[in-house]
């Protein structure tokens, strides 16, 4: 048993329970630290599994509070879960009775199968995508369902070798038809038992699975918390505020007042905006945010010239805009296409996707999605990057070494902006989509913090959903599960994060969204929440500077 497996099943080894283990909450958010203690409810051997596996089972772990189920996954070797080569099925009996439910995967009883790695065609040996459930019922299991229809949440989005996995309790029930004679959903009580068995299968057979394990309910099923009052989202009083959002590209166009209720109720002194339609001009811009600025203050506002069909913008209120001139478009170095090209199989990921040859050909036309503009903060020259990376892939996917290439220019570019700044300020932000590997989130932070350092990441939390999933499928049936995919990036030294959060206004009250002039479906029209961030310091408006080119 390797090393990371002993800190998760050290309380099976007869170590005392620390009572505190109980009562922690639990964040679906790639961070196993809340985790440590609690006592595995199953270890399946290590090395079981054919030589070259891409999954080796190990601990599953299982908490409950009022709202969640939540389980910890040890799949013994770094694959995506979303786009792994096979599939991880988590067979549960929710109710613990083997008269409900059906026989599946070697348990009576079986009410769910939560299938990580949906694959078209089971029976292939290929990387599928995404992830669902099967209700199961006397005749097996059903049709795959949409994950969203039992609350699934799976975190991390980029490979690892253990995952959270967090189910609703009230959606579970329903799913499993855990209702009483009057129609209200039976409540589980505390003691009562949940089981299950975590399962590999590849090319259509069984490659690995655990024994069944058992799980004692410690809490009773409780409603979701309070909706936010406005002053959850008020900004902290001398601090300097950013939002970030990913726009979702002509839904920008579509959708302007919903866009603009938004914004308007966050009130950013900086707005970076990511994956504008390229038929927004900075015209489009301007008229965006004229009624948006406070009295005696106006908005300027950068737009990238470079990035094919989906631009960045950066916009302030209050103070000058100036555009970084060697990031208004910015390119590949000589050859780096041409070597990623040489690399990689010029072959689809997955059917009805562009090939690598075609994304190349995209890339060296448009340049990267991305740009810099520079806005004084607290007497201090700040360079802002907004940024959308590639998107899809798996971990070593040519999509995924794209994204690196891409984090890796981006870097460089970075760097040659700060060359004669080195006290600067640096926030690097948006959809870094890393659902593959993590590595091109490493390639963008890697040392350009002061003296060398790699950039702290801000982490914008979701209150009411004890998450950082910054995207969920607003678009109908997405076989994904939620995820972080926007991240904002900052230089530690100089900036001091003082509030982060993601705002949804679903998550308000009505009168706090009577308040702030919100509608609850104004965030939806981005399949992308905004990423609100409160820096130490105000802005200031320094002297206005020659006219740049794209600066509105």
């Amino acid at each position: 048993m390797g090393p990371r497996r002993v800190a998760l099943v050290a309380l099976t080894a007869g170590c005392a329970v620390d009572p505190s283990v109980h009562e922690r909450t639990v964040w679906t958010d790639g961070d196993f630290d809340d985790w440590e203690g609690v006592t595995a409810a199953v270890v399946d051997p290590a090395g079981d599994v054919p030589a070259g596996s891409p999954v080796d089972l190990g601990a599953v772990a299982m908490k409950d509070d009022a709202r969640f189920l939540h389980l910890l996954i040890d799949l013994g070797h770094t694959v995506t879960v979303q786009g792994m080569r096979g599939s991880v099925e988590m067979v549960l009996d929710t109710d613990g009775d083997a008269r409900t439910g059906g026989a599946y995967g070697g348990m009576d009883g079986a009410d769910l199968a939560v299938v990580l790695t949906r694959q078209p065609e089971p029976e292939r040996d290929s990387h599928g995508a995404g992830v669902g459930i099967r209700r199961i019922g006397p005749d097996g299991a059903g049709e795959m369902e949409q994950a969203s229809r039992v609350g699934l949440l799976v975190s991390p989005t980029y490979s690892s070798d253990r995952f959270e996995v967090r189910l609703d309790r009230a959606a579970v029930a329903v799913v499993t038809g855990q209702r009483g004679a009057t129609g209200q959903r039976a409540a589980a009580r505390p003691g009562d038992a949940m089981v299950g068995r975590l399962r590999y299968l590849r090319a259509g057979a069984v490659v690995d699975e655990t024994a069944v394990f058992r799980h004692t309910l410690a809490t009773p099923p409780g409603e979701d918390p309070p909706r936010l009052g406005a002053d959850a989202v008020a900004r902290r009083p001398g601090a300097h505020r950013v939002v970030a959002w990913n726009v979702s590209s002509m839904s920008f166009r579509n959708n302007q007042d919903a866009f603009r209720r938004v914004v308007a109720a966050l009130a950013p002194d900086v707005l970076l905006l990511d994956e504008i339609h390229f038929t927004v001009t900075p015209d489009d811009l301007a008229h965006f945010t004229r009624d948006l600025a406070a009295a005696g203050e106006g908005w300027t506002w950068w737009l990238a010239s470079g990035g094919g069909r989906q631009r960045t913008a950066v916009g302030a209120s209050g103070g000058e805009v100036r555009g970084e001139r060697g990031m208004g478009r910015i390119g590949y170095p000589p050859g780096a296409l041409e070597g990623w090209l040489a690399e990689v199989e010029d072959e689809p990921e997955v059917p009805g996707r562009a090939p690598p040859s075609v994304l190349a050909r995209v890339e060296a036309e448009g340049g990267l999605s991305a740009t810099g503009a520079w806005v004084t903060v607290g007497g201090r020259d700040v360079l802002f990057v907004p940024v959308d990376l590639q998107s899809a892939g798996y971990d070593g996917s040519p999509r995924d070494r794209l994204r690196e290439l891409q984090a890796r220019t981006l870097n460089q570019a970075i760097a040659a902006a700060l060359a004669d700044r080195p006290g600067a300020g640096l926030v690097v932000a948006g959809d870094l989509n890393v659902v593959g590997s993590a590595r091109p989130l490493d390639e963008l932070r890697r040392g350009l913090g002061v003296g060398g350092r790699d950039l702290e990441v801000a982490r914008p939390e979701r209150l009411r959903d004890r998450s950082l999933a910054t995207w969920r499928s607003t678009w109908g049936e997405d076989p994904f599960s939620p995820g972080r995919l926007d991240y904002l990036l900052y230089r530690g030294t100089v900036l001091r994060v003082e509030r982060a959060f993601l705002f949804d206004a679903a998550d308000l009250s009505a009168r706090a969204r009577e308040t702030l002039g919100v509608l609850a479906s104004d965030t939806e029209k981005s399949d992308h929440l905004p990423l609100v961030v409160d820096f130490g310091g105000r802005l200031e408006r320094p002297a206005m500077s020659a006219n740049i080119p794209g600066a509105v």
